[in-house]
């Protein structure tokens, strides 16, 4: 609640112990730092899309598993602007010694959960004929990564009050670039329809 209200920088670990009405050194125990109680905040998320992305690809049809896996990703960014700058401050380079080997195991773990459900959402396309032959694992590399930069070009233009697309106009711009770029060749798909 605190980081919510305040934002990172403006939450101490004297006002979250407050508000969880729990003493400075109770907060310590359990965390390293105020910036592991922060990456924390995370997993929870991290297992819900887990279950989500599952339910996808149990229920959903495989032509609109990505686009459905994408959209959980984005719905949360939309709804949670905490979220997604937690996970760029994972990409800082002094954060590994202010984070405990359990957060770090979990956010891990989480992280390369989503990468495997969007790897397997194209892996699936590629087995039903929807996508060409790639690199699954590649491809899901390249979705995080333009994931992560479209929310960070969001932060910044709404830091700086210039004009830009919603973040779901900007996502969905990409998905479809990442879509088009799998598309089987027009002939192979012309002759497996003859």
């Amino acid at each position: 609640m605190v980081f919510s209200e305040r934002g990172y920088a403006g939450a101490s670990i004297e006002l979250i112990a407050r508000a969880a009405q729990l003493s400075v050194g109770a907060i310590y125990l359990y965390f390293r730092s105020k910036e592991d109680l922060y990456v924390s905040l995370v997993e929870d998320a991290l297992t819900v899309f887990d279950v989500e992305m599952g339910q996808v690809r149990e229920h959903a049809e495989v032509a609109r598993r990505l686009r459905e896996t994408w959209s959980i990703l984005v719905k949360w960014a939309e709804r949670d602007a905490e979220g997604p700058r937690i996970l760029r401050l994972l990409a800082q380079p002094a954060i590994r010694p202010q984070l405990s080997d359990e957060v770090v195991a979990a956010v891990s773990s989480g992280i390369a959960r989503i990468q495997d459900h969007i790897g397997a959402c194209v892996a699936d396309g590629i087995h039903a004929g929807v996508y060409r032959q790639v690199n699954a694992r590649e491809i899901a590399d390249l979705a995080w990564s333009v994931l992560l930069g479209s929310l960070d070009a969001a932060e910044m233009h709404g830091n700086l009050a210039m004009p830009a697309d919603p973040l779901v106009v900007r996502t969905d711009r990409a998905l479809a670039l990442i879509e088009s770029a799998l598309a089987p060749p027009v002939a192979a798909t012309l002759r497996a329809v003859a």
